[in-house]
């Protein structure tokens, strides 16, 4: 110790010879400079952690403070937390038992400000409390601390979110707005590791839906994205298929009204052809039946031998008689399915004569009107036989009347 006391005495005696001059007493005490820059640096860090310290403690405390108030927002929240977290390692005394006090407040408070966000939001918000108290966990020193904090990162995501899923899924309505929060729960979802845990609160909702009950459902499967949705989107497309598939399922009437105004006609046909509910089918009557200027239509509900209040024989002989003139078409009509149970099989045999009276009518016709072609071309040949000969008989005539105002002079012989 005396030795060091002596170093120290002796460079304050070089200092005060060199008047103090920091550089001429490093050219002379160079080793005892870096030793003492050294010190008052080290000084000079301790010193700035101190401070640091100090106003990492005035932030908590400070954030402390403002968790008693009541913030109106979860960043709020979320902020002061991690204010909290910085010092959390070291807490102790007032500060740490004031923390422990009120942990339980503050969660339910944090909690509150997410009630009425967007689920969309919520599934990004609650993640980003549960890792914070994820982190407050492992900071935490204190048991009781360590305990809760670790409890509820659990908590906030198996518990509070699941129970927002759940909510948000009894309300669920089918609207494109919903296809968008869907593609967000099943992300979050395929995030876990048991995606189940998730995929069955939805999957419980949906199965129960009718995906023909009306337009809204029925084009919301229209909207759902595979890549995104992969098994939900398999159930939804699968479901919506079997609607038409055994004539079992009632498909609205603006669903199928939807099909033929975008193309989808022989699936409606097919639909009302096949269709079983006779309800069911009586009300398509009532709306689609000779409305639609779509005679494919209406004889998809004649082919439908279910028993319902119909004037489908009406229809039928208001058709022949449009087209009694026309074989082809009334050839056609006697085509469509169940048609002779509606008219009458007398009736059939009738159109059927009318058919072939009509194909007699139009053979004659063809031969007539062979004759007449055949009359016609045999006058035109006489006409050009007659004008070929006039033509030939002619000249003759000219070379005759030549001769006789020109004729020959006689010469007689003289005898000598």
């Amino acid at each position: 110790m005396d030795k060091y006391m002596e170093m120290i005495t002796h460079f304050l005696e070089v200092a005060k010879e060199v008047n103090y001059d920091v550089a001429a007493l490093y050219a002379k005490e160079p080793l005892m400079m870096q030793v003492l820059g050294g010190v008052v640096l080290f000084i000079v860090l301790i010193f700035i952690l101190v401070i640091k310290s100090k106003m990492r403690h005035a932030d908590a405390n400070k954030a402390l403070n403002n968790l008693e108030s009541y913030l109106e927002s979860f960043e709020e929240y979320q902020a002061n937390l991690k204010k909290i977290l910085k010092t959390l390692k070291g807490a102790k005394g007032e500060f740490l038992e004031s923390l422990k006090a009120k942990k339980e407040d503050y969660y339910k408070e944090q909690l509150r400000t997410l009630k009425d966000m967007p689920l969309e939001e919520k599934i990004d918000k609650y993640q980003e409390m549960a890792a914070l108290y994820k982190e407050l966990a492992k900071a935490a020193r204190d048991e009781e601390l360590h305990e809760f904090y670790e409890e509820k990162s659990v908590e906030i995501l198996e518990k509070e979110l699941l129970e927002s899923i759940s909510s948000y899924m009894r309300e669920f309505s089918f609207t494109p707005e919903d296809v968008t929060v869907l593609e967000k729960i099943v992300a979050y979802a395929n995030s876990k590791e048991d995606p189940d845990v998730v995929l069955s609160i939805v999957m419980d909702k949906l199965q129960g839906v009718d995906f023909g009950s009306n337009l809204e459902r029925y084009t919301f499967v229209q909207n759902l994205d595979a890549e995104k949705l992969g098994p939900i989107y398999e159930y939804c497309t699968e479901q919506q298929q079997k609607l038409f598939e055994d004539g079992e399922r009632v498909v609205a009437a603006e669903v199928l009204e939807y099909l033929l105004e975008n193309g989808e006609k022989e699936r409606v046909i097919t639909y009302i052809k096949s269709l079983k509910v006779p309800t069911h089918l009586q009300e398509l009557y009532y709306r689609f039946f000779n409305q639609k200027d779509l005679q494919e239509l209406d004889f998809a509900f004649i082919a439908n031998k279910l028993e319902i209040n119909q004037e489908y024989a009406k229809y039928i002989e208001n058709l022949v008689t449009d087209k009694w003139r026309d074989d082809k078409a009334l050839e056609a009509l006697l085509e469509n399915e169940n048609f002779a149970d509606v008219v009458g099989h007398d009736r059939v045999r009738i159109i059927i004569e009318r058919i072939d009276a009509l194909r007699k009518e139009e053979e004659e016709h063809e031969k007539l009107e062979e004759a007449l072609s055949l009359a016609k071309e045999a006058h035109t040949m006489a006409l050009e036989t007659k004008a070929l000969l006039q033509a030939n008989k002619e000249p003759k005539e000219e070379k005759s009347s030549e001769e006789d105002s020109n004729p020959k002079e006689k010469t007689t012989d003289t005898p000598a």
